[in-house]
């Protein structure tokens, strides 16, 4: 990693390439990855999606899955802005992740700063994280547990 990118730990609607890009037009995904002891859950309302969109909560033994990105400094001013980061909705923080190569990485992730509910998931939300966990080739079972978040 140079000076000049950071990495970024993405478990949410960001692991879609397509859906970061928008953001992140330079974003490259290096390497799967883990984050253990903690879980998913959707503890934000989005009115734009009308549902919960994801944080990890405290959860000995459970994991999320995810991809980290190698982002621009350049252009991670724009992921904030999507983030919310400016309005205290959620907060940047880097955390130790399991990559798939069995090393340690220092990567950023978001997470909601100050958790409420749980909602029910946001359709498009759960689409764009499924999308995402495919196109990275996330874990089978972790894949099938998104798939169960999908509204019935």
């Amino acid at each position: 990693m140079t000076d000049d990118t950071i990495l970024s730990f993405s478990y949410g609607s960001n692991m879609a390439v397509k859906y970061l890009r928008e953001s992140c037009p330079s974003a490259e995904p290096l390497i799967r990855a883990s984050l253990p002891n903690v879980r998913i859950e959707f503890r934000r309302y989005s009115t734009d999606l009308g549902g919960g969109i994801s944080t990890i909560m405290p959860a000995p033994g459970s994991r999320v899955e995810g991809v980290i990105y190698r982002i621009p400094k350049s252009e991670i001013e724009a992921l904030d802005l999507l983030e919310d980061v400016d309005k205290g909705l959620y907060v940047r923080e880097s955390y130790l992740v399991l990559g798939a190569d069995g090393a340690w990485h220092t990567a950023d992730l978001y997470r909601v700063a100050n958790p409420e509910g749980p909602f029910a998931p946001a359709a498009q939300y759960v689409e764009w994280m499924l999308e995402g966990a495919h196109e990275h080739q996330l874990p089978a079972d972790y894949i099938a547990g998104l798939e169960a978040l999908r509204p019935t």
